[in-house]
Order: C-alpha cells, then structure tokens, then sequence
C-alpha cells in the first residue's frame, strides 16, 4: 500500500469517525438579526461574545476529536506494519504520546476557559 493510499484511507476513516462523535449542530441560527448557519449570539453586547466563544469551543472539540482519533488510527497503522522494526515502532509510539499530549493541553485550555467564562463552557 503506498503512502498516499495510506493517508487517504487514514483521512476516510477520520471523517467517519467524526461524522458519528460530532453532534448536530442546529441550523437557522440568529445573530444580531442576521441568520446564521452555526453560531447563535443570543444577548447583547458581552453575553453576545461569550456566546460565541462558547460556540467556538463546542466546534474546536469536536475538530480536537477527530484529529485525535485519525492519529491514534494513523499510530495504530504505523505499529501493525512495523513487522518488529524498532523505528517504525518508536514512530508510532510517538504519534500516540504527541496524540496524548495534544489531548492533556487542549483539556487544560478548556478547563481555564470554562474558569474564565461565567457559567462555564459546556451548558
């Protein structure tokens, strides 16, 4: 299998994932008397952009998911055809270390948005 073929296999099965994790977003939003096809800025001023901040984030994660599950996939990949190479071993595990790492910080810039915004980030 070429590389190509791998990363556009990797690719299809990250979109299939996505497209089961990733909930519905509703559409026919309004902002500012505007009609929107994702964000709803409800309010006024402030309570607008935190509303949109909100959005934002709801949409990040679900992008922050589908990038992790394409990588553990992309590492899973990298360890079956190892056939015991050390390299291609190390390789994957680095994918799935760097895959954890992304996840721990991206957890902790929610964790201090959802400090930060009143009410939290997730309703």
């Amino acid at each position: 299998m070429t590389k190509r073929n791998i990363v556009i296999s990797i690719f299809i099965a990250t979109v299939i994932a996505g497209s089961v994790f990733i909930p519905r977003i509703a559409l026919a939003a309004k902002c500012g008397g505007a009609e929107t096809s994702v964000i709803s800025c409800d309010g006024e001023g402030s309570t607008a952009i935190i509303n949109i901040i909100k959005q934002v984030i709801k949409i990040l994660t679900a992008g922050v998911l589908v990038a992790a599950v394409g990588a553990v996939i992309y590492g899973a990949f990298l360890y079956t055809t190892s056939e015991g190479s050390p390299d291609k071993i190390k390789k994957a595990r680095e994918v799935w270390t760097n895959t954890v790492i992304g996840i721990i910080m991206f957890a902790f810039m929610v964790a201090i948005t959802n400090f930060i915004i009143p009410g939290g980030v997730f309703d």
